[in-house]
């Protein structure tokens, strides 16, 4: 079986066809999705800035990512739900979509430039937490991290306009 047949397969269980055509249900998953977007890289960006030095400068890292990651984990979590959500009820056309396909390829690029901050850099945050500048690779992993995030939403946003 094909992904693309398995997909065709998905979005017509009755599990699937529900969310798409319930009256109040599909809307309230995306707006869902796209309120725990918010929530959660709205928080990320406070630390990519905060890495960056562009925005409070006078809190320490540590301190800013003790008080985004309690809400951004949960975000994630409830916009990866959701998101799987929305595949579902929409499988064949996500697939098809070549603006989809591209968001998946950054965003698990952006699980691992994630993956890499807090393997190489967040055990020696504490040496540098309170220092005038950031050193240059968690300021390059802020910087990927924004980028990717901008480009994930845009495309995000985009996927309903490909023909």
């Amino acid at each position: 079986m094909s992904i693309l047949a398995w997909c065709h397969w998905l979005q017509n269980t009755a599990f699937a066809t529900g969310i798409r055509q319930g009256d109040l249900l599909f809307p309230f998953i995306e707006g869902s999705h796209i309120l725990a977007l918010s929530l959660s890289v709205g928080l990320i960006i406070m630390l990519d800035l905060r890495l960056l030095r562009i925005a409070f400068r006078s809190e320490p890292v540590s301190k800013v990512m003790r008080q985004v990651m309690p809400w951004a984990l949960p975000g994630f979590g409830l916009m990866f739900v959701t998101g799987v959500l929305l595949f579902v009820a929409q499988a064949e056309k996500a697939y098809s979509n070549t603006f989809f396909r591209y968001k998946l390829l950054l965003l698990g690029l952006a699980g691992c430039n994630a993956a890499y901050y807090q393997w190489k850099f967040y055990p020696k945050m504490a040496d540098w937490d309170t220092a005038p500048t950031v050193p240059a690779g968690p300021r390059l992993t802020a910087l990927l991290s924004l980028l990717l995030w901008a480009f994930i939403i845009a495309l995000g946003r985009t996927m309903a306009y490909e023909l």
